[in-house]
């Protein structure tokens, strides 16, 4: 697969976390951050952490066949795509597997 179809998908993933991000803090409104917290603390799936976990997958493929993370336009979530990239990357390093 071209750099340019996995930033591709790298866009797309973005756009679905994005929106569920969206759909939760339209859903909860005020009560959010309180439901994020308890989402954190508790054993349930939560659809967007599974997006984002996509997200990261993708950024991955993305990154091992080439290409350059800094061009990903991440936006808001930039931050926190590079931490859980480096995150990954240290555990590789020290013999886990993704």
């Amino acid at each position: 697969m071209s750099l340019e179809q996995l930033q591709q998908q790298v866009d797309l993933a973005l756009e679905v976390y994005r929106g569920c991000q969206q759909l939760e803090q339209r859903e909860y409104g005020s009560q959010y951050d309180e439901v994020k917290r308890m989402e954190d603390e508790a054993p349930a799936p939560d659809p967007c952490t599974e997006m984002f976990n996509k997200l990261i997958e993708v950024c991955m493929r993305y990154v091992s066949s080439g290409g350059d993370r800094d061009v990903l336009e991440l936006g808001e979530y930039r931050q926190a795509v590079y931490s859980r990239l480096d995150a990954v990357e240290g555990w590789e390093n020290q013999g886990g597997r993704s």
